[in-house]
């Protein structure tokens, strides 16, 4: 009877223990962009959340050239006149409501793949 009670009291206490698992609330998954003009000498960052905005923003300065693909790891893009940057990232909305974020932590990878290299 006594093995009982200890048994029936240890699952009432463990039902109430607090979680451990943090809940992120204002944390979502995004882009962070950045686009250096260098014609113009202007330097832009964007911190988006979906991706059909950054194939928005990449459209808009690549005219369609090229088209935005699958972003796994960070993408750099130097076409002479602009140089384009987007990594996939944590993006976390701050109390005053701006958003800030935060890279996410990609393996390395220093073994290069033995693909045959593309000829056009």
């Amino acid at each position: 009877m006594k093995i009982l009670l200890v048994l029936l009291i240890s699952v009432f206490c463990l039902s109430f223990r607090p979680v451990t698992e943090k809940v992120d609330n204002g944390v979502n998954n995004g882009f962070y962009i950045v686009v250096e003009d260098l014609t113009k000498r202007t330097y832009q960052e964007f911190i988006v959340e979906s991706k059909d905005s950054a194939d928005h923003i990449f459209k808009h300065y690549f005219n369609s050239e090229l088209q935005l693909g699958e972003v796994q790891k960070p993408i750099s893009i130097f076409n002479g006149d602009l140089n384009f940057y987007i990594a996939r990232v944590s993006v976390i909305e701050k109390a005053n409501g701006k958003k800030d974020f935060r890279h996410f932590k990609y393996p390395l990878n220093n073994k290069r793949s033995k693909l045959k290299p593309v000829v056009l």
